[in-house]
């Protein structure tokens, strides 16, 4: 999936659990952040050609995209990292808690594709039938930003949005 696909998944359940919790926006950002974090494997993945260009450029070299770091593994690893980090910055480990959820719902978003990702690295592929910037992905987008912006913005503002926006000239 695309950058942006996993972006809105992580905010589409930020927002789902902000019916039942209290997060900060910097935890919606970190998650954001988190759900991209994963393609750090793939020499031509947004998060690598804007951010983490020289980090990316060696993990893409080494491995494989939707290898090792669209596993389980990668996301222990991953969360370590992000542990000590938290650790040493003293900030707090929901900090941590964000990036590993992120990371998690890419690997969630990423099982629906047709190429599916191996949890588990060498067993068996988890996968669906969405292709990658196809229409099918175009569809799984706008469902998902509807279901976001309903959740975020509640019944009664999405009446009204919903009402502006089909209205006739």
């Amino acid at each position: 999936m695309m950058f942006r696909t996993h972006i809105l998944f992580a905010f589409f359940f930020y927002f789902l659990a902000l019916k039942i919790f209290s997060f900060s926006w910097l935890f919606a950002l970190l998650l954001a952040l988190g759900a991209i974090l994963p393609d750090i494997d793939s020499p031509s993945s947004f998060v690598n050609k804007k951010y983490m260009l020289g980090i990316g450029k060696s993990i893409s070299f080494f491995s494989v995209h939707r290898g090792f770091w669209h596993s389980i593994y990668g996301a222990a690893i991953f969360t370590f990292v992000s542990l000590v980090i938290t650790f040493f910055a003293h900030a707090s480990i929901f900090y941590a808690l964000a990036l590993f959820s992120g990371y998690i719902l890419h690997l969630a978003a990423d099982s629906l594709n047709v190429s599916g990702i191996k949890w588990f690295w060498k067993s068996g592929h988890l996968r669906w039938k969405i292709r990658t910037a196809s229409l099918s992905e175009q569809i799984f987008f706008v469902a998902l930003l509807v279901l976001t912006l309903y959740i975020a913005i509640g019944n009664e503002g999405f009446k009204k949005i919903s009402a502006f926006v089909l209205r006739k000239p």
